[in-house]
């Protein structure tokens, strides 16, 4: 089976799962329509360019959301229901398995999170501008592989360590705050705001919003690549990890 096959299986593996579950829908339409109603009305309705960054800000924390807590659990759930084992004993790659999963863990709440926020808008009769449209989605695509790069690093982690929900936890609000998806990054204090450099939703955020305005900030869509390689680099080597410790104590039991 080639690269590409396996891939791809894993990744539609994993979207069957994800849309058996009802965390999808809670990810896909409970949570953007909640977050897009809320700054919507907290901001007077915005038009224009402000919607759109409104929108592209949504978007982006629901695309974490599903990341955080789709992709992240993916070896958890695999050791819950016994399937680790045979999983990292296959014929294939299991890196390469666990990356299509990540995907699929990602892509599908992904498409459902933006068909709710363009009918959410819609509904609402907001008008949003997008200058540059290809742009736009590419920076879309790119926040997406982020997303499963990052989905990658942390299900490996989140084995690593038996307090997995908790660091799932910490994870939502704390990153969208550093990333300036709620509130502009100049508004934090200079102690914490330099983390929020290591985070690819806010560099996303910043070329999708040029995007929309017709300047694409390429600078920040090469950071977003510089960090998703890093991500992808850090999932590889906790999972390697992973395999080292199983080899070397005989279970999974790691955390």
């Amino acid at each position: 089976m080639a690269v590409t096959e396996v891939f791809v299986t894993s990744a539609r593996h994993q979207m069957a799962v994800v849309r058996a579950h009802p965390l999808f829908l809670v990810l896909g339409i409970l949570q953007p329509l909640a977050l897009l109603l809320v700054m919507f009305f907290a901001r007077n309705r915005p038009i224009g360019a402000q919607a759109t960054a409104i929108a592209t800000a949504v978007l982006l924390m629901s695309y974490w959301g599903a990341t955080v807590w789709q992709g992240a659990g993916i070896l958890r759930r695999e050791r819950s229901n016994g399937t680790l084992g045979a999983s990292m004993r296959g014929v294939r790659s299991p890196v390469l398995v666990l990356a299509g999963k990540s995907l699929g863990a990602t892509l599908l709440p992904a498409l459902l999170t933006a068909a709710t926020v363009a009918t959410t808008l819609a509904l609402l009769r907001t008008p949003v501008t997008i200058a540059a449209p290809g742009w736009y989605l590419l920076g879309l695509v790119s926040a997406i592989l982020s997303g499963t790069a990052m989905g990658l690093l942390l299900c490996s982690l989140f084995l690593l360590t038996r307090f997995g929900p908790q660091l799932a936890s910490a994870l939502l609000y704390p990153v969208f705050l550093l990333a300036g998806l709620l509130i502009p990054p100049d508004f934090l204090p200079p102690a914490v705001r330099w983390l929020g450099w290591f985070v690819s939703l806010r560099w996303a955020q910043q070329f999708l919003v040029s995007a929309a305005g017709g300047a694409p900030d390429l600078g920040s869509l090469g950071l977003v690549g510089i960090l998703t390689c890093g991500y992808i680099i850090g999932g590889v080597a906790a999972f390697r990890r992973i395999d080292h410790l199983v080899r070397s104590r005989g279970n999974l039991e790691l955390g």
